[in-house]
């Protein structure tokens, strides 16, 4: 018998995109009784979808959230985006929930795209099952499939049901375990019927693999089978249930979320086989200390008319409206969740999924415990992949600046996997993200949730210069007479290149006090500010200057006029100094699959870079780490070519590796006029 769990327990729906995450939460829903109606994702009516950018792209874009009772107990339900875009709401939902559920369709050339959900779900130790989706529009074998499926799977699979097909039409399924099948029954609970004939001996062959792989894990149970002696069924649900929770193994369920088949039996098997809130806490090695009130936010929004809310996982205690946390944090407003709704309620219980509204204190991550005096960071939460595609805008008012710049913090406080930059050369705006569709979702949100108008502009690249010939003996005189005391200032450098790297040394080698050394830095600070531009319009760097030689006048010369007279005398060389334009080069480690590997060297010499290393990477079966170094400037659209190739699977991480110099002219002038609106010096 089951033991009854009175604490709710969250469940995380996630999988690949089309794979039938929405339409399964949707069914879940309409089962559990927390709906009326069944909303489809083709008419942008289901409870999970409902922001305006999700209707425009026709996808999900943040985590849906709804709670829900089933067979008496209480669960969260969270629907999860697809696209390897919005990776980061999957990641931030997935540690705080006790089981994930990862959708797939039966087909073999979409099981590739699985592999980042087992990677991650093992990584984080979540236990996870595995629900074939759209069993009733494909024609498949079961044992094929999983049979591929496992090769990129650490864990064992277990299949639970086998599909019942009449002709073309799958009408239900044989239980692996009991000795009977279910025929499914539209909008109805299924009917019990026996095994048919023709999948007794499958039937038979997958129940003895199951006890063989649940034995792998239980020595008392590898006994029975070794000496041939029967095991009770409740005895195999026990070790299900055990081996489950543990992240050992991943059943595997099937049925249709469309039409609403075999949603029953997964909502049984998640009853009977999902962990507790309090096996949660342990995962993730949380200490609380007598039962305190202990809450972390997972998710916030900002909602217009609304502001502010979290969305947060209460760990233990009972919080009650109008109380506080910690002395300070007051309780205005507790919600219970069902998609864009937030239903008020009084108190909320360990286990338990809520809203919290307009309090400005906490953020996604941060763990409140009324056994601490501060808000503390949950540790070893989710690091957000690095933001990869950049979007330069600006507001189309002037007058929308300082809003556009509040607005931005906002968006990055829902989702920390996009970045803001104001480049310090170009003094552009750029926003960084993980893909065209993830900054669209921004620039859409600027315009329906913040009334912000933007324009997107061209970005201007940072390139560098520095120069490769030297200069000896250049004198600069600076003077200028305007009534009274002018200014006059005369100096003698010489100016060469130094090693890459170095950016600029000033060297003083005046003598005899012909430059008081009250002037010195002002010669210095004149040459620094001219390295800030130099011939070839972007800033200089890995140049020498060597103060030799001076004159002062009397009554004209000052700081300021020497500083005039470096910039000035810097300005002059450099361009006799045979300058050269520099670009930084970034070194890239592609996450790519085998199959693909090819075209990805292709692309990487289309955009002059060189292929460095090719390793396998740990825990990501049927994929391969590729490390080139490419030229920065070819970054920037750089993911729209990798998904590209490998059907929207391929990704990358990059960091700034050297400098190098341009090897001719004509490429330097085609770099400059492709990604700078800079003009030369003259």
């Amino acid at each position: 018998m089951k033991t009854q769990i009175n604490s709710s327990r969250c469940i995380t729906i996630v999988g690949p995109n089309q794979s039938g995450k929405t339409s399964l939460m949707e069914s879940i829903l309409n089962v559990c009784k927390q709906i009326h109606n069944k909303g489809q994702v083709k008419t942008n009516s289901t409870l999970s979808d409902h922001l305006i950018e999700e209707h425009e792209l026709g996808m999900s874009i943040s985590m849906g959230v709804s709670n829900a009772q089933f067979m008496n107990e209480e669960y969260t339900f969270i629907d999860c985006p697809g696209s390897s875009e919005f990776i980061n709401e999957f990641l931030q939902a997935a540690r705080i929930s006790d089981l994930s559920i990862i959708v797939m369709e039966p087909l073999k050339e979409k099981i590739l795209s699985l592999v980042p959900y087992f990677y991650y779900l093992n990584k984080m130790n979540i236990p996870h099952i595995l629900f074939i989706n759209k069993v009733d529009n494909f024609n498949f074998d079961i044992k094929e499939l999983l049979g591929a499926v496992q090769e990129y799977s650490p864990c064992p699979l277990v299949i639970r049901q086998i599909p019942i097909r009449e002709g073309d039409k799958i009408i239900g399924a044989a239980d692996v375990i009991h000795e009977r099948a279910y025929v499914y029954e539209k909008d109805k609970p299924s009917q019990i019927v026996k095994v048919p004939e023709q999948l007794s001996s499958t039937r038979v062959e997958i129940r003895e693999k199951l006890l063989e792989t649940l034995a792998d894990f239980d020595d008392t149970l590898m006994e029975k089978i070794i000496e041939d002696l029967p095991t009770s069924t409740e005895e195999v649900y026990e070790n299900l249930k055990k081996d489950i929770a543990a992240n050992k193994i991943v059943e595997v369920l099937t049925g249709s979320a469309e039409n609403e088949t075999g949603i029953r039996r997964l909502l049984k098997s998640i009853r009977h086989d999902c962990p507790s809130h309090e096996e949660t806490i342990k995962r993730n090695g949380f200490k609380i200390t007598n039962n305190v009130s202990c809450v972390q936010v997972f998710k916030t929004n900002f909602i217009p008319h609304r502001g502010k809310q979290s969305i947060a996982r209460v760990w233990s205690g009972e919080l009650e409206e109008g109380s506080s946390l910690q002395n300070s944090i007051r309780l205005q407003n507790l919600f219970s969740l069902k998609g864009k709704e937030f239903v008020k309620i009084s108190k909320a219980k360990a286990g338990d999924i809520i809203g919290l509204s307009r309090i400005e204190a906490i953020n996604t991550g941060d763990l409140i415990s009324d056994g601490e005096k501060e808000i503390k960071k949950g540790h070893n939460l989710p690091i957000p992949p690095q933001p990869i595609y950049p979007k330069a805008i600006r507001a189309i008012k002037r007058e929308d600046d300082v809003k556009l710049s509040e607005s931005l913090k906002e968006i990055l406080e829902t989702d920390s996997s996009y970045v803001i930059e104001r480049n310090t050369v170009t003094q552009q705006l750029l926003i960084w993200g993980q893909g065209e569709i993830h900054l669209r979702v921004v620039l859409n949100k600027l315009k329906n949730n913040y009334n912000i108008e933007t324009k997107e502009e061209k970005i201007n690249f940072a390139f560098h210069e520095t120069i490769q010939g030297s200069v000896s003996d250049h004198i600069t005189t600076h003077k200028k007479q305007s009534g009274g005391a002018g200014q006059y200032a005369k100096i003698v450098i010489d100016v060469k290149p130094l090693p890459r790297g170095e950016y600029f040394k000033f060297e003083n080698k005046i003598v005899g006090g012909v430059i008081p050394k009250t002037y010195i830095p002002s010669v210095e600070k004149g040459c620094k500010e001219c390295m800030q531009k130099g011939p070839l319009g972007f800033p200089v760097m890995d140049v020498q200057v060597t103060l030799k030689d001076g004159k002062t006048h009397d009554v004209d010369s000052n700081s300021n006029s020497f500083h005039i007279a470096g910039t000035k005398a810097l300005r002059e060389t450099l361009k006799n100094c045979k300058p050269i334009l520099l670009e930084p080069y970034h070194k890239v480690r592609f996450l790519i699959p085998s199959q693909d590997i090819n075209n990805i060297y292709t692309l990487v010499t289309s955009k002059r870079g060189m292929i460095k290393n090719n390793l396998p990477k740990e825990g990501w079966a049927g994929f391969e780490v590729l490390e080139a170094e490419i030229p920065g400037c070819e970054i920037f659209n750089l993911i729209i070519e990798v998904k590209g190739l490998t059907e929207g699977l391929g990704s990358f991480e990059h960091e700034f590796e050297r400098m190098k110099t341009v090897p001719n002219k004509q490429l330097s002038d085609s770099l400059i006029s492709e990604y700078s609106s800079k003009e030369k010096v003259e």
